[in-house]
């Protein structure tokens, strides 16, 4: 004999999971922006990023300028990060709460352009000296200084809605203005 309350449990976790086919969607989706990304973070730490240097027409005899391979770190680590909370976000709405559904596509599907806008965003505030790292552009050990850019990056893409009440802050904390009495 089944219990009817498990039959009304099951007919509103259905009801909520709602996603449909497109829920099959996800996780090539994860999966290829995951690979992807680190196939240029190999690339970077093998030719440091030629094949971006090959996008942008570099002569073979230059290389981009430390700068530019910094920040690019900095976007691997934050896309790296946000695929790492995709993978970990929709296991636990789709395994675990059973509740995915279509809305949470567009969060999915704007992962990867969300870590590099919070990747671009972190390199700047480092540059500015607002965060202090050790090392730097000029840094002897080049691996080093590559792995913090990497892993700021990574910190900041995973908890990008941290990162971004951070920026809340800082913004409010330079915009405001102090009226004199």
């Amino acid at each position: 004999m089944s219990d009817p309350n498990t039959n009304d449990v099951n007919e509103i976790v259905s009801q909520k999971n709602n996603g449909g086919p497109l829920v099959y969607l996800v996780p090539p989706y994860i999966f290829v922006c995951t690979l992807g990304t680190i196939w240029l973070l190999i690339d970077g730490w093998v030719s440091d990023f030629s094949s971006i240097s090959n996008l942008w027409d570099i002569d073979k005899g230059h290389s981009l300028p430390n700068i530019a391979i910094s920040l690019l770190f900095t976007q691997v680590g934050a896309v790296l990060g946000g695929t790492l909370l995709a993978i970990v976000s929709f296991h636990r709405y789709q395994a675990i709460e059973k509740v995915f559904d279509r809305d949470h596509l567009w969060g999915f599907m704007f992962s990867p352009l969300l870590a590099l806008i919070i990747g671009t965003l972190a390199f700047a505030i480092i540059q500015s000296g607002l965060v202090v790292l050790s090392g730097g552009l000029d840094t002897k050990d080049h691996n080093t200084a590559t792995l913090g850019y990497l892993s700021i990056g990574g910190i900041a893409g995973y908890n990008w809605d941290v990162f971004i009440k951070k920026l809340k802050d800082l913004s409010k904390n330079i915009i405001t203005t102090e009226n004199p009495t």
